[in-house]
């Protein structure tokens, strides 16, 4: 803490909140947390405006240099000595005190207009010193243009951008041109001439930055570079878990520069690259309508909600066996592991190490203890891995998930029977009650095994179409008489091959860029957790101060409302084809007969 006197953080000027024409008397203090200033308005009552320095996100202020005088008539010497003493602040202000609504953050100036010179020096010092304003930093903005439903260059052009000039920092931008662009650009990107990557896009393109970064030959100092993500997307599952739901937001968390870490999930299969996630794996219905909706890209995020009751009508049974490793077990090296580190002891990793790839070679028996086989499930219907509590803008699971704790948290359901599961997606997919259902079950995993009951060779382009009753490798599933396609493997968003598949946690691998007041009761640093329980409440509490009659957010609300109404047209519409398909079917049957 900054000890400073208590008149030395006590300025004397006018100001102007968002209205330059007009100033009024001023009180201003730089307090510990927050700015504030007393405005005493001839007209009105003696009001206190008060801004966190968590929502300031820039500032102008006048050069040192001295004014050359000689030429100008005495109109322009005066509005220049004004403006020789004048400082804007630029900040976030919030409508109401809910900060994660989308309607709720504005961007405002403040303007302070001091008495001299020396004032206006004294207090860019001791605002610099007391963490005021954003701290220098380089930038690459990755913009996808294409991406979600085509919002965001507008998002990067109207948002981003203007914001970003007032920083202060030093900010390139790059448009990504091709489909897996992103990971080409992280791969290549020099890591000296950057200090934060953003990502203007969705779930998408994050995933490639993750992936490129992790694939280099230095990823092990790749991985520490900060992400930053602006939701642009259709999904925008990763920006939603961290508090964000709003690119104001997303932009001033950008450029305070407070990160956190963040869980890579490692997914090995045999003969082929790995790949990292950092939202989610999912197997079944949640991953066939996930990678389906995108032919409902044009509606947003309520694709997914679209594609998922349609895949609830259509519902299917997914053969195969999973296994899984406690949390936080440690792997005891094998010989085989020993010797190979003997021989690269000498040479870098060229990717972060796996503690049970030979799990993938061993086919012939099941993986030995601590593993164990997820019991009475012959099929799935869906199988989830997390990383985050929300899987979309409008679908949230459970707020007991950590995205920095080391483990992973698995959902998975062998229920058929459509009665039974399309009420709780109706009622629980956005409240977090969905996985305290009976319809779900869940476990704490360290790492996972997945074989599918239908699997085709490691090079076979054709895996998702092979039908082959040799090629069933569950026993369980043979008796069922289950030969069916074996589904899906989506990767945050991505198909990944249908295969054997090893996914292990990479602990607190990454580092991803939040606002200072996001937190988790059960986060870990509880020093930090503490300062942004702070930096929240003063935040509410200028909100309330601005603007007294507080109101809601209504986007939600009316979604949810449609989401019913669409729910309940769709239910009566499929069993009516369901029941018009089966009556002419028997029409048929009978003229044969």
């Amino acid at each position: 803490m900054i000890d400073i006197s208590p008149t030395e953080n006590v300025f004397t000027c006018s100001a102007s909140f968002k209205d330059p024409s007009t100033l009024y008397p001023t009180t201003l203090e730089l307090s510990s947390h927050q700015l504030l200033w007393s405005a005493r308005h001839p007209t009105k009552d003696n009001h206190t405006i008060q801004v966190p320095y968590c929502c300031i996100y820039g500032y102008e202020a006048p050069t040192p240099a001295g004014l050359d005088v000689n030429h100008q008539d005495l109109k322009d010497i005066v509005q220049n000595t004004c403006r020789d003493r004048m400082i804007k602040v630029h900040f976030v202000e919030f409508l109401f005190s809910d900060l994660k609504a989308v309607s709720s953050p504005q961007c405002t100036t403040a303007y302070f207009l001091f008495e001299r010179r020396a004032d206006v020096q004294r207090f860019l010092n001791l605002a610099h010193q007391l963490g005021v304003f954003p701290r220098p930093r380089r930038i690459l903005a990755l913009v996808n243009p294409n991406g979600g439903v085509g919002k965001a260059k507008t998002i990067n052009d109207t948002v981003v951008q203007p914001m970003l000039e007032h920083s202060g920092l030093d900010v390139k931008v790059q448009y990504t041109e091709y489909s897996k662009h992103g990971i080409d650009v992280a791969h290549k990107i020099d890591l000296k001439e950057v200090d934060t990557l953003a990502v203007v896009s969705g779930d998408g393109l994050l995933h490639e930055i993750v992936n490129g970064l992790l694939s280099r030959s230095d990823w092990d100092h790749a991985r520490r570079l900060p992400i930053a993500i602006i939701p642009a997307g259709s999904g925008n599952a990763t920006a939603t878990s961290i508090g964000i739901r709003s690119p104001i937001v997303a932009t001033l968390a950008l450029i305070r520069g407070d990160t956190v870490k963040l869980d890579i999930f490692s997914l090995s299969q045999l003969d082929r690259p790995r790949i990292y996630s950092m939202l989610m794996f999912s197997w079944g219905m949640m991953a066939d309508a996930d990678i389906e909706s995108d032919i409902y890209r044009w509606l947003g995020p309520l694709r997914f909600e679209i594609a998922g009751f349609i895949r609830l009508i259509r519902l299917r049974r997914y053969p195969g066996k999973v296994y899984f490793l406690p949390p936080h077990h440690k792997a005891k090296p094998s010989p085989a592991s020993t010797l190979d580190s003997s021989r690269n002891s000498s040479h870098k990793q060229d990717a972060p190490v796996v503690q049970y790839g030979h799990l993938l070679k061993d086919i012939h028996h099941k993986p030995p203890e601590p593993w164990s086989l997820l019991p009475n499930m012959p099929f799935y219907t869906m199988l989830l891995l997390l990383n985050f509590p929300s899987a979309g803008e409008t679908i949230y699971f459970t707020d007991s998930i950590r995205f920095n704790d080391g483990v992973m948290k698995l959902w998975y359901s062998c229920e058929t029977r459509f009665w039974k599961i399309i009420l709780p997606f109706v009622l629980d997919l956005t409240n977090g009650k969905l996985v305290e259902r009976d319809l779900m079950q869940n476990k704490d995993c360290g790492g996972l095994l997945i074989i599918p009951g239908v699997e085709g060779k490691p090079n076979d382009k054709t895996t998702h179409e092979v039908v082959d009753h040799e090629q069933v490798r569950s026993e369980s599933a043979k008796k069922l008489g289950i030969y069916q396609k074996p589904g899906i493997f989506d990767v945050d968003g991505e198909v990944m091959p249908t295969a054997r598949t090893l996914i292990e946690v990479l602990p607190s691998f990454m580092d991803i860029t939040i606002p200072e007041w996001f937190y988790h009761e059960k986060d870990v640093d509880r020093e930090r957790t503490a300062l942004a329980k702070l930096k929240t409440e003063l935040i509410k509490e200028a909100s309330k101060r601005q603007h007294p009659q507080q109101r809601t957010d209504g986007h939600n609300q009316v979604r949810e409302v449609f989401l019913v109404l669409f729910t309940l047209v769709t239910v009566v519409t499929a069993y009516a084809l369901f029941f018009n398909e089966e009556h002419r079917a028997r029409e048929r049957m009978a003229q044969q007969i």
